[in-house]
């Protein structure tokens, strides 16, 4: 009959317990590993200490150097990766050289206790140092060195480490009395008891670390329903913590069963897509989404169910109550024994206008109103690449404010500042939609007319000219100022130049009415 304090079955034990916490922690890993990524030092710190027991397990019946080194090695670098990970966790800077010297010491340490002069007692009390080390200054890092915002489940880890730490101080202790005869598999209750605490504390350790992870995630997911919550007091009810939360965050979850299409969605989901809870169903969950962003949705349900492939889209839909078009965030996840899909659902409307309103003023000149000269070259081209496939006549404009300068120097740069200004409004006014207006320089500015002939494109300069010249700029102080353009014209059709050869005989032209005399439009190929 076997007992169950046999060091070789306490061993095997061991071995299942760390296969278990293996599969248990690849799971953690799975789903989180682009968020922490301290949790695949903590599988691969299991895997390693799964060959180690194995190898130990296999003594006798292996080479001693596959037992006892290989397997020493794997086990320093196991408690490092361990080690290592909580540092990665709580965004600590990991000293590879340190790491490096401590794992050099202890394998140097054992092999000598092998080789040179074999001694059970002491490679034990090498390893139990090397655990005490490590377990203590895990301690150390995970009660004491923890920020507010990582604290969520950290010290339930750092009392296990203690545990740990006490387990070994114990072997060392006991050691001083009871010291470890030469074979490994033939020592006494002591060290069976030690095997099973390790046992224990193992399995301890690996579901403290899914919880911490697991309340980090909620305490994330709690700071930013409290920044909410500050901008908006009303929405405080009596409801659960979950509920509050989502509401405040604009944010929802949701679940989809696929073997039945049942769809359980919560408060919050619901009130994203304007409906009731007991409304949802799969049809209607699909009909929520602008068509345009049907296919890539349901492409990517297809890849999350079939490979796997991460769940995260963004996508507009039309509420149900409101008819309000919505931009929404969503995220989702598989379990695919119980085939069933977890989603997260959060409206990011606000967040999305934002963004379009600073897109808009990236592409804007901020004096005038117009397109700056990036987005302008950039419009520009695409009309010339339209015109180049398609056909069709097309015109550029460049305009230039004549003696701008002597508008600085004389009336100073705020009045110059307002005629920009000005010449910004009446490029609204006179252009057509399609018209593209950028400012390009100081006080120059470019014109592109799409299906603009050589007659048009004239008139279109000529009223320019003609309304910049009759607008009259209010001052502060002092009479209205009137300030003159001249522009340059250059039209094509055809086979088109590029825009930059464009650009350049407009600027040609430009050169020439001021050439003769500033005040007046000019087209390109016509002699002055």
């Amino acid at each position: 009959m076997v007992s169950i304090l046999d060091i070789r079955t306490l061993l095997i034990g061991n071995l299942v317990s760390l296969f278990i916490c293996v599969a248990v922690m690849a799971l953690l890993w799975q789903h989180n590993r682009h968020r922490f990524d301290a949790i695949g030092y903590w599988l691969a710190s299991f895997a390693v200490q799964s060959v180690c027991v194995l190898l130990i397990v296999l003594r006798e019946k292996i080479p001693v150097f596959a037992s006892v080194t290989v397997s020493s090695v794997l086990y320093i670098a196991g408690l490092l990766l361990l080690l290592t990970g909580f540092q990665r966790y709580l965004g600590r800077k990991v000293s590879l050289a340190w790491a490096a010297t401590i794992a050099g010491l202890f394998v140097l340490i054992n092999a000598y206790f092998t080789y040179v002069e074999p001694s059970l007692f002491h490679r034990n009390v090498n390893y139990s140092l090397a655990f005490l080390l490590v377990s203590l200054l895990s301690f150390a890092l995970l009660m004491f060195g923890v920020e507010p915002s990582r604290r969520e489940g950290a010290r339930l880890v750092g009392l296990v480490m203690l545990g740990y730490a006490v387990v070994n101080l114990m072997r060392l202790f006991g050691y001083a009395f009871i010291p470890p005869g030469g074979d490994l598999f033939s020592a006494g209750t002591f060290d069976a008891l030690l095997f099973l605490a390790y046992q224990i504390l193992i399995v301890a350790l690996t579901f403290s670390l899914v919880l911490m992870v697991n309340l980090r995630l909620h305490a994330e997911l709690e700071c930013d329903a409290a920044r909410q919550a500050r901008s908006d007091a009303a929405v405080r009810t009596s409801e659960d913590r979950l509920s509050r939360a989502e509401l405040v965050a604009k944010a929802g979850n949701w679940e989809l069963h696929l073997d039945s299409g049942m769809v359980v969605a919560s408060a919050g989901a619901a009130t994203i897509y304007g409906v009731e809870r007991t409304q949802l169903d799969l049809e209607q969950v699909k009909a929520f989404p602008l068509p345009e962003y049907r296919e890539a949705l349901d492409a990517a349900m297809s890849a999350l169910v079939t490979a796997g492939t991460p769940y995260v889209m963004d996508f507009r839909i039309r509420a149900a109550d409101t008819g309000e078009i919505k931009d929404v965030h969503s995220l989702a996840s598989f379990d695919r024994e119980q085939r069933v899909v977890f989603g997260v659902l959060q409206d990011v409307t606000g967040q999305k206008s934002v963004e379009r309103v600073l897109e808009r003023l990236a592409q804007t000149d901020t004096l005038t109103g117009i397109a700056n000269r990036r987005h302008f070259m950039a419009l520009a081209e695409l009309e010339l690449s339209r015109a180049s496939r398609y056909g069709g006549e097309l015109s550029v404009l460049m305009v230039d404010i004549d003696h701008f300068k002597l508008v600085n120097d004389t009336h100073g740069h705020q009045v110059g500042d307002q005629v920009l200004q000005e010449l910004g409004g009446v490029f609204r006014t006179i252009l057509r939609e399609v018209d593209i207006a950028g400012r390009i320089g100081g006080e120059e500015f470019a014109v592109f007319l799409p299906e603009t002939g050589v007659l048009q494109s004239f008139d279109v300069a000529e009223r320019l000219r003609r309304v910049i010249e009759e607008t009259k700029i209010v001052r502060e102080q002092g009479r209205p100022l009137r300030v003159t353009v001249s522009i340059g014209v250059t039209t094509h059709s055809g086979v088109l130049g590029n825009l930059d050869t464009l650009l350049a005989e407009a600027d040609e032209a430009l050169y020439a009415a001021k050439h003769q005399g500033r005040n007046r439009v000019c087209r390109f190929g016509i002699a002055s």
